[in-house]
């Protein structure tokens, strides 16, 4: 792990602070009277991490504390588990998913080595990835796959090992890791014989539906029956493309051509058609049938209904262009203080077009409140943050500084100090005061 003096990187980061307007890195030596090439190596480190932001201005580096929501608070959403592992092996970080599924408290894994926790979880984590050369592993990221058994229970994951720099400079690992027992269940029921897998179709809670090399319908179990809504006397011996809307025919003939050459198609998503004309996300593993000549005779498939992850998936693409708009400043971005009134810390030029603000000196000198329409909205706002630590977007009904009223959409994340007392608010703000009734309640 890197060598670095904590006292030193806080006092420029302190600097730094006191003067938002930014510093070169011979402003920080005359200030702070330390020698340049330790200001430079230090601020090299600050950058790396992230917690400071360098902006050329003319021929001079200016330097400034950057202005960003931990990335921590975000990977506390994320549905995969998260562990932060050091050069070491000692674990500096999970999100809450891990504790979760171990029934281990997070105060047991933090600083512990992973190899020195008795857990066959973690062991087989800790095996799933193949150690090489110490002067070479932190350059390469890994993906795998790995078998555990989890409370008594067998348990299939897929694993990423991705390399990470750490705050203070050092260098580390990133286990990003995804259940897919469900996943992995459904290829080992393709793996059964022919007679087995007979004797499971009926009974299956998956759709599976048999058909001839050409596509015709022979087979429907009752849970194809539950899913598009035709009773197996309807369908079969209907051709399989009723089940497919017309924009996907095509797809469907080339998943069919791969069918007759022998291949085996797995996990493929396709646009399906339910009885009422509905159309949904699925996915379909479809294989061939063959006879004891090996001649392919027809084919075999499993479907599952993925419309709601499809919805998660649309959604996240969403928040993957809302952060790019934030990026590129199109959006409000602010940080303020969370006492009851409230004062702007820091907002960027489309929060101020937003609010109707010449300058952010501008905005400084106001509270919070008075940008709210109603007199409790900040109340609220404040209590909700307390009690969650965050908002998503929550709408609120604002007024610009000429009084011109103003319906946002805000996501934002709570800052507590040690005694638990909220003291900054991190925020994004999207103006959408065309798109919603400007009389519809806050939430």
């Amino acid at each position: 792990m890197a060598v670095i003096d904590q006292e030193r990187v806080g006092r420029i980061k302190q600097m730094l602070k006191w003067h938002p307007r930014g510093m070169t890195i011979s402003d920080l030596t005359k200030k702070m009277q330390i020698n340049r090439n330790l200001i430079a190596k230090n601020l090299d480190m600050l950058v790396i991490s992230g917690q400071v932001e360098m902006q050329p201005i003319g021929t001079a580096k200016v330097y400034f504390l950057a202005k960003r929501v931990p990335v921590s608070s975000m990977l506390e959403f994320s549905s995969d588990l998260v562990i932060m592992v050091d050069q070491e092996g000692t674990i500096v970080y999970t999100n809450e998913q891990v504790p979760t599924l171990l029934d281990i408290g997070r105060e047991a894994l933090i600083g512990k080595k992973v190899e020195d926790i008795d857990n066959p979880f973690l062991r087989d984590l800790s095996l799933s990835v193949p150690d090489h050369d110490p002067n070479d592993r932190l350059g390469k990221e890994y993906i795998g796959q790995m078998n555990s058994t989890v409370r008594n229970v067998s348990r299939y994951f897929r694993t990423k090992k991705v390399p990470t720099a750490f705050e203070d400079g050092s260098q580390g690992y990133t286990f990003i890791v995804e259940d897919i027992t469900e996943q992995k269940t459904y290829q080992q029921k393709l793996e059964l014989s022919e007679a087995r897998y007979r004797g499971l179709v009926m009974s299956s809670g998956e759709a599976i539906i048999g058909s001839t090399a050409d596509g015709i319908i022979t087979s429907w179990n009752h849970a194809a029956e539950r899913l598009f809504g035709y009773a197996e006397k309807e369908i079969v011996e209907q051709p399989f493309s009723r089940l497919v809307p017309a924009k996907t025919s095509g797809d469907l003939d080339r998943l069919l051509q791969d069918i007759r050459q022998g291949d085996c198609v797995q996990r493929r998503d396709m646009r399906m058609m339910l009885k009422v004309g509905k159309v949904i996300d699925t996915q379909i593993t479809i294989c061939p049938i063959r006879d004891e000549q090996e001649v392919i005779t027809g084919t075999s498939s499993i479907i599952q209904d993925i419309t709601y992850e499809k919805l998660g998936e649309r959604a996240l693409e969403y928040e993957d262009r809302y952060r790019t708009l934030v990026e590129d400043m199109n959006v409000g971005v602010y940080r303020s203080t969370g006492d009851p009134r409230g004062r702007f810390v820091w907002g960027n030029t489309a929060l101020l077009q937003i609010l109707g603000f010449g300058s952010m000196d501008d905005l400084k000198d106001i509270d919070v409140t008075a940008v709210f329409s109603e007199p409790d909205g900040r109340k609220r706002l404040l209590e909700e943050l307390h009690m969650k630590g965050f908002v998503k977007n929550r709408i609120l009904h604002l007024k610009r500084n000429d009084g011109v009223p103003v319906t946002v959409s805000v996501t934002a994340l709570a800052e507590f100090n040690e005694d638990k007392n909220l003291v900054f608010i991190n925020g994004i703000v999207q103006d959408i005061s065309g798109f919603v009734n400007p009389m519809a309640e806050t939430g």
